[in-house]
Order: structure tokens, then sequence, then C-alpha cells
């Protein structure tokens, strides 16, 4: 059998025969999207979701230069056996906006580079439908308006009657999301919907709109738009109102990402058991199950998703080095802690804390559908338009079980990646330092928990003086939880919020591979040293001893072997009582 290859982030859809590539099809979507009840619809999906492949597909599909490449780019596809009457009818346009440069001084005429990039694109195709050679130069144009009302007036003189332009702009909001990040006034600037005041965006969007109907001197036909967020389309629906997003429909819930059928055939397709004895197909799934899993978009129906980038990116780590790799996370997010601070700076800190908070203990969150996000009128998001945001990252999804059972719509962390992805910005947010090499044999080998103890203790006196008045349990759950994972065991391994499966969670369990090792449950109590009487330590102590008590009775721990049940009280950075439960006869 001859494996198929990998390539993570692949976005051509002619590289896939060429190369050998693996590909799942998603090709019956085109049907679908051309039925949907609008010839603009706007896709938003979190990033390394495919979205730039799947426009790529319909590059090749729609595009009139294409059409003869038409059994070589869709041979053995669904939509190869079941074409429709579009195919290859178009002039297709493409436009990539992940490439705008956000710096202020930049941003228009990047823009504008951007757009002359995709015009080029479609001059070489057509040289009799495009911009003459004169006119390809962007620093002719004042603005993108300007070049997009002369490319149209060029087609329009050269073209045939029925001859009509398919426009796909890929990563829509890339470049407001950053410009949103850094620049709050800029933003608004770009994104301005005012009468009179209209911002780039929604020029753009109206020139393009300006050019859309059915021939008669309008040749643009159809459009297809993808992004990641909402943080901009107020703006482009006000001038551009043919626009539907359709994101949340049942039908196409499952137009991006991979369903647990077709990673399985994935993985059929790529990996070469024989040379992987130790490992099961089965084993392989399961680590992305718990990792790249969880992803629902609509609450019309119950089917998970798993991210394709996350799980191409871990089976190719997986082939090259012959093993499941040591942190199914790492690499799979790059710097997505740094981009949630940058988001979760602009909003209400009551709101913020609370929501991290729950996220923080793995708890559902109730709101209403994801919504615009508009900052041109105020300063701060609610905490709707936060959850909102946190949905377009990925960093939530839709809890389809407990919709259905409850009618109301809620959300939850999706899986292991993101969440560990939220407890680096956590990690970060708090200022906590870390440093790898820590020697924990002592617990694998013995049980002993004074090297992690005293590690904790460490890290938190390494806090400036003003670091504490943010300080909490929460915070020292993340100490303890970090140190473990910065160990030199790898027998150990911290899990934090742990279901007890009685409705309770345990602050941290960390397990242990060695055979017959111990396996350690923690309470963690903090108390700041402003409010550490001694009769308080003494109730924090008793309180993590009973709920210690509670969990090792519960489904999801009784049953695990040489279990240590520690209750620890910290006062700032002191250990101030650190008791172990009595061994269950």
């Amino acid at each position: 059998m001859q494996f198929k290859k990998i390539e993570v982030g692949n976005a051509s859809l002619s590289s896939v025969g060429e190369y050998n590539l693996v590909y799942v099809d998603k090709t019956r979507y085109i049907e679908i999207l051309e039925n949907i009840g609008t010839t603009a619809p706007v896709f938003l999906r979190p990033r390394r979701f495919g979205k730039t492949l799947f426009a790529d597909t319909l590059f090749c599909y729609y595009d009139k230069a294409n059409a003869q490449n038409f059994d070589e780019n869709f041979r053995g596809t669904w939509i190869h056996s079941h074409p429709t009457q579009f195919a290859g009818a178009y002039y297709c346009l493409r436009f990539d906006f992940s490439g705008v440069e956000t710096e202020k001084t930049r941003l228009t005429q990047s823009f504008t580079e951007v757009i002359m990039s995709g015009l080029k694109d479609f001059s070489k195709r057509y040289p009799d439908k495009g911009l003459p050679q004169e006119r390809r130069k962007a620093n002719l144009y004042d603005t993108p308006t300007q070049l997009i009302r002369d490319f149209i007036d060029a087609f329009n003189e050269h073209a045939d009657k029925g001859d009509l332009l398919f426009v796909i702009i890929d990563e829509y909001d890339h470049f407001a999301n950053d410009v949103l990040t850094t620049d709050k006034e800029s933003f608004k600037d770009l994104t301005s919907t005012a009468e009179g005041h209209e911002g780039l965006i929604k020029k753009f969007y109206i020139t393009l709109k300006s050019f859309y109907g059915n021939g008669d001197g309008k040749p643009i036909r159809r459009f297809f738009i993808t992004g990641v967020s909402a943080l901009s389309l107020d703006s482009l629906t006000s001038g551009f109102n043919i626009a539907k997003n359709v994101s949340r429909r049942p039908e196409l819930n499952s137009m991006l990402g991979f369903t647990k059928d077709e990673l399985s055939k994935v993985v059929d397709a790529t990996v070469d058991f024989s040379k992987l004895p130790s490992l099961s197909k089965a084993e392989i799934m399961d680590v992305m199950e718990k990792n790249y899993d969880g992803y629902v978009f609509s609450e019309g129906t119950d089917e998970h998703l798993f991210c394709p980038n996350m799980c191409l990116n871990f089976l190719d780590n997986l082939i090259s080095a012959g093993k499941l790799p040591d942190d199914p996370t790492d690499g799979a997010m790059s710097d997505d802690a740094g981009k949630l601070r940058g988001m979760l700076a602009l909003a209400d800190q009551s709101a913020r804390d609370a929501l991290e908070s729950q996220i923080f203990r793995k708890e559902n969150i109730f709101s209403p559908a994801p919504q615009l996000l508009n900052l041109n009128n105020d300063d701060l998001f609610n905490e709707d338009q936060i959850v909102s945001m946190l949905i377009y990252l990925g960093y939530l999804t839709l809890d389809a079980e407990a919709v259905k059972s409850s009618g109301k719509l809620q959300y939850r962390c999706p899986n292991d990646v993101y969440y560990q992805a939220f407890l680096a910005y956590e990690s970060q947010r708090l200022g906590l330092k870390r440093h790898q090499g820590i020697d924990l044999t002592a617990m694998s080998g013995k049980g002993d928990i004074s090297p992690l103890i005293a590690e904790v203790s460490k890290r938190i006196a390494a806090f400036p003086s003003a670091g504490f008045a943010g300080f909490n349990e929460r915070s020292l759950q993340l100490c303890f939880y970090f140190t473990a994972m910065d160990g030199t065991d790898s027998a150990l391994t911290p899990e934090i919020e742990c279901d007890s499966g009685d409705h309770g969670r345990a602050d941290l369990l960390i397990r242990n591979s060695v055979a017959g090792g111990r396996q350690f449950l923690f309470e963690l109590k903090y108390l700041p040293k402003h409010d550490d009487a001694p009769q308080k330590v003494t109730a924090q102590l008793s309180a993590a001893k009973a709920q210690l008590e509670r969990y090792r009775s519960a489904p999801n721990f009784r049953k695990l072997k040489n279990l240590d049940c520690w209750a620890v009280v910290f006062v700032n950075s002191e250990p101030r009582a650190v008791e172990k439960l009595a061994v269950q006869s």
C-alpha cells in the first residue's frame, strides 16, 4: 500500500494529487452552498480549520480557466460524480487578506497591494479581461476602491454577454483582528459604519456591492467569504447587505473540520502501523479525541468535529518520530495565549474575571448565540460579547448534549489543547515564572511530596509584592500544576480541576505511571498574609480534608490504586499546613 503524505496547512487543491497528499473530501458542500439561499455566504470558523483550502477548492471548481483540469483536480471526489451546472462557469477573482500589514501608516497601502495581488493573478489567467500590464502597480492607486473600479471597468470593456465574476475572499477579518489588539482607535477608524465617515472595510464592500448583479454592466454574481470572527462583520454587512452569515447552519456544521469517521480514514491512509508495532489505531484516535476533538458549531446537530490542522500536525510528528509525541499540545497553538491576552484586555474586568473562573473550573457557560462584536460605540466588551469572541477563537464551543437536555444554549472548552492554552494565558497573566528540570523522582518513587511543595513555595516567593494582590486559590492551583509539569520525571502526569464523577471537581490529581507507585490527590487552600489567624488556617485545613474524604469515595477516584490524599494550606508563599489523609482500609 502506498501511504498518503501529510502537508500541514496545505492550501492548494491541485497539490493534493501532484504530491500524493492526504485529502478529506468536502466537495458535497459545493452543491449545498449553491442552494443555501444566498449568493454571498460568509462562513466563520476558528483558525486551523482549513478555510483557505476550501476556498481554493471553490476556486478550482468554479473558475473557467480551471475547467480543463476538472478531472485532474476532482477525480475520486463527490462533486466529480455530481457536478452542478455552475462548474467552470465563472471568472474567479480571489483575495487573501491574511497578508495585510497592520501598521497604521502602511494599512491602506498594504490593503491596496493585497487587492492588486489578486487582480494580477486574475489578469495573468485572463490577460484579455484583466488590468492592462501598465496598470498593474499598486502605487498608481490612492485607495483599494479606486483600484477595484479600475479593474471592473477593464473587465466590462472586454467581457462578453454572460461573463460573470465569482469573488472569493479568504480571512476577511484577519488584519482587523490584529489591529484591534494593538490600536483600538485605528480599529474604529478601519471598521466605522458612520454615514460620511465610512472606514476602509465598509468602503471596500460598498464598492463591491455596486458591481453585484446578474449581467447588465454589473459583472459580480457570486461571493464566498471566510473569516474567524464577526469583529468587523457589521462593517462588512452595513455596506454589503447582500452578505449572509451561514456559519451556524446545521447542514454546514461539518463543512470544515474532520468527523471521527473522516479522521479514522486519514489515519488509515497515512500511518504505516508495521513501523509502529507498539501502537494501535485506537490509542492514536484516543489521544486526538482528547486533544483536538469537541467542536460543534450549530445547535441543530450533535456531531463533534476535530481540528484538522492539529490532527495532521500530530500525525506528521507521530510518523516522523515513530512514537506518540511526548506532549500532544506542544506546538499546536503557537502564541494563542498571547492572542487571547490581547483580546481579553478589551473586556470589562468583572465580566472577564467571572468567565475566566468558569473556564478554569470547566463549567458550562450560558450565553446567547454568537453576536457581532462592535467596538465602534463602546470601549469594552460585555460578558456576552466576550463569550462570542471566545467561541469565534475556538476557546469555547457548543455543548450539544447539554443544549439538547436543557433547551438552553451553553458552551464549554472543546478539548485539552485549548484548555492548556487557556492555562498558559492564566500563567502569563499571573506572571508565573517557570523553568523545567525540577527533580520530582522522590514523588514517583517514594510518594514524597516535599520537593513539589518546596518548589511551589519558591515560585510563589518570586512574585513581586504587588503580585499577591491578585493571588488566590486558583493561582495556587496553577503553581502546583505547572511545577508538576516542569518536573523531569515523565512518570508523573498532572491534571487540574478533575471531575470526581459526583458533580465535584478536585483541585489537582497527579497520576503515576510507575508500576506500584503512589498517585496524588490534592485539595489546596490559600490565605493572604493579612488573614492568616491560626483558627482560619485550621478551618481551611479541615475543609480541605472534608473535601478529600468526599472525593476519594467518588466514582472517578475510588478505583485509583495507591492514592495519597493531601490537604495543603498556603499563606502567601509559606506552606502553613500540609496533612495526608489516613489510608482507607
